[in-house]
């Protein structure tokens, strides 16, 4: 019987580092590939704000190949999901037969994606599904994966939380109600070093960004919600803190 063929949904985040590390200990899995949403208008990650270059080093690093989805700016859901299932549909033309993601709990978000999967008779993967997110960031940890927050929501954390290293110094930091993995999207981390790797991403901090999403809420009221970024460029290795 074949490995199951599979393309990982790569946020270049701890989360889908983690499950991609998990995935290739696997034999019954052939990972063909990573693939990213971007913002077709800044190049960069979604709520991460990391530039897809760092994206293609990191995959280039690992030795897979990465396939881009390009989303315009200020686009609608129904606007994503007929993107993503262009690119769904190019996965069962090449006969992949799974997408694997690196969500913990939130059971609307993994519903969602297999609705959307289920339409291409893809399976969804969910390798960390499940697990203790206190034992999942100890782990990723112990593991000696090496990462950043990137982004963080300035109502939950200090400006100068963007950028610090992910360790178990600053988990000793965060606040009860922020989750220790940022399941709920407090945080978001950008991965450069670690088992996967083949070397390690060479980055610099070159300032900390606040901007607002605008979103509605259960009342249709429009509200912002603020984030502290650190924008990374391509630089030297960040092996010391």
């Amino acid at each position: 019987m074949r490995a199951k063929k599979i393309s990982v949904s790569w946020s270049g985040g701890k989360d889908s580092s983690y499950m991609l590390w998990s995935i290739l200990s696997q034999p019954d899995f052939d990972v063909v590939e990573l693939h990213t949403v971007i913002d077709a208008k800044t190049q960069r990650v979604g709520l991460h704000g990391v530039h897809k270059d760092l994206i293609v080093a990191q995959a280039q690093s690992i030795g897979l190949p990465i396939r881009f989805i390009f989303l315009e700016s200020g686009n609608t859901n129904e606007k994503y999901e007929e993107t993503i299932k262009k690119y769904y549909t190019d996965l069962k033309k090449r006969n992949i037969d799974c997408v694997a993601f690196g969500d913990i709990f939130l059971e609307d978000l993994k519903k969602y994606r297999d609705n959307l999967l289920t339409g291409f008779n893809l399976e969804g993967i969910y390798p960390l599904w499940g697990m203790n997110t206190k034992d999942l960031a100890k782990q990723f940890i112990k593991e000696n994966f090496k990462s950043i927050i990137c982004a963080a929501d300035a109502d939950k954390f200090p400006f100068e939380i963007a950028g610090r290293h992910y360790s178990t110094q600053l988990l000793s930091s965060f606040p009860e109600s922020v989750d220790p993995c940022g399941e709920n999207g407090e945080f978001h981390s950008f991965v450069y070093n670690g088992s996967i790797f083949n070397h390690p991403i060479c980055i610099k901090k070159t300032g900390i960004i606040e901007k607002f999403y605008e979103f509605k809420d259960s009342s249709g009221k429009i509200q912002k919600s603020y984030f502290h970024f650190c924008d990374l460029q391509p630089g030297i290795p960040l092996l010391n803190f």
